[in-house]
């Protein structure tokens, strides 16, 4: 064989053997990878506050060392303190109320959270569609929506266990009350606008397991007396002193109204008359929250009132009180500045006939004479950074002469932040 021939063979087979490695090597390779997409937008996720979680078995055994404990941080939309120690805070978080109650004054808290199957479009609020009468028995209303009908939870074991019951209105509900742990009322409204709305109100005997109408607003009969809640005006708040005399309040085009029943709701007649005074002169509407009664005997009440002027947005508070359980309220000039900004509409707060709180800006004042006088308290360090942060006030309560809880957020960016005093307003912590 020749040189040049062996030459020829032996490039060929070189050329084959390479063929061949690049075959193999094509087929050992590692796939091509997948184009990632760019980072997507992200709902803000909602933040706040941190508390520590117990298991509600171990809720009476909050000091035990050796109770187990995690922590969660979460966003709360509204609270209520039922006594010194004992309160509840709530927020729904991906169509789930997530509700959590604390002994122990916020040190732990136990998740009394109904069910998750039930869901809910909005945050309930305290008044509307959340009660206590106590730390035992409480209900909370998950109003229609889509195909879903208005139910009731209801709970006599301090949220370990609830049971749901329906409810024969798919309206709004605007207002319920409790007097006691069997008797109940729930206001529903529609075809409502700024200044007037239909209304119904039915009434429970067995803790809100059954619900029977005893009002509605619609069935006038021009040949009897109208003894209804009118139509005109919305309702700002509603409570019952027993299981038969309650009042109603009505946010009017100008003044608030007032009706008062004595047979359970059946029937109602206007109550004392807001006349136009002094103070209200120069106000393009006068506002009203919801009335308060103190202590067992419901004699004693308080009614925030404020003058709203559209000119200047700016809400100046004032208060009515009453010595006799609602049929008779005097007129109090509080002599405070107008408040203008996101937290004008920021009532005063009150436990008693003589003491109440207001905060003004990143100040707590505090009046012992019925709001003749008001005393700055001394600035706390932790409320004005907090407010820094939390600029939005949602809601202050005291329960007694010491103890009070504020709860601020900033809603842009869906965090919230609860806090708590201890001496009277003159110092805040973190919950």
């Amino acid at each position: 064989m020749s040189s040049k021939t062996a030459d020829y063979k032996t490039l060929r087979m070189a050329a084959a053997f390479l063929f061949i490695l690049l075959i193999l090597s094509a087929c050992s390779s590692s796939p091509a990878p997948v184009p990632t997409l760019p980072p997507q937008p992200t709902e803000a996720p909602e933040e706040g506050q941190t508390i520590t979680l117990i298991t509600p078995g171990d809720a009476k055994n909050v000091t035990n060392e050796s109770t187990p404990k995690y922590q969660i941080q979460t966003r709360l939309t509204d609270f209520r303190l039922l006594n010194e120690s004992v309160g509840l805070a709530w927020g729904v978080t991906k169509k789930e109320l997530r509700i959590y109650m604390t002994m122990d004054n916020g040190g732990t808290w136990v998740n009394i959270s109904p069910s998750t199957n039930v869901q809910f479009m909005a945050n309930p609020v305290y008044g509307e569609e959340i009660f206590f009468t106590d730390p035992d028995n409480g209900w909370i209303i998950r109003s229609a929506f889509g195909m879903t009908e208005t139910v009731v939870l209801r709970t006599t074991d301090g949220g370990q266990s609830w049971k749901v019951s329906s409810f024969p209105d798919s309206n709004t509900v605007s207002s319920i009350y409790f007097s006691s742990p069997q008797s109940g009322w729930l206001m529903t409204s529609w075809d409502a606008n700024t200044t007037k709305s239909s209304k119904a109100l039915y009434a429970t005997k067995d803790g809100g397991a059954t619900w029977t109408m005893v009002m509605q607003n619609e069935q006038y009969n021009p040949n009897l007396p109208n003894n209804t809640i009118p139509m005109a005006g919305i309702v700002t708040g509603m409570i019952f002193k027993n299981s038969t005399h309650g009042l109603v309040t009505l946010q009017t085009g100008a003044l608030p109204k007032i009706f008062m029943t004595s047979d359970s709701g059946a029937t109602w007649h206007p109550g004392q008359e807001i006349l136009v005074n002094e103070e209200w002169e120069g106000c393009d509407k006068v506002i009203t929250g919801e009335p308060e009664f103190f202590g067992g005997d419901h004699t004693t009440g308080f009614l925030p009132a404020a003058c709203q002027t559209d000119k200047q947005n700016s809400v100046s508070y004032n208060g009515y009180f009453t010595a006799n359980g609602g049929d008779n309220w005097r007129f109090v000039d509080f002599a405070l500045n107008s408040q203008t900004g996101i937290n004008r509409y920021l009532p005063p707060v009150f436990i008693n006939a003589s003491t109440g709180w207001m905060l003004s800006g990143n100040l707590i004042y505090q009046t012992l004479n019925q709001g003749q006088t008001w005393t700055r308290l001394p600035a706390s360090s932790v409320l004005q950074s907090k407010l820094l942060e939390y600029p939005e006030i949602v809601k202050l309560q005291f329960i007694s002469a010491d103890v009070g809880w504020l709860l601020i957020q900033k809603e842009e960016d869906r965090r919230s932040i609860l806090l708590q005093t201890t001496n009277g307003g003159v110092s805040w912590r973190v919950m």
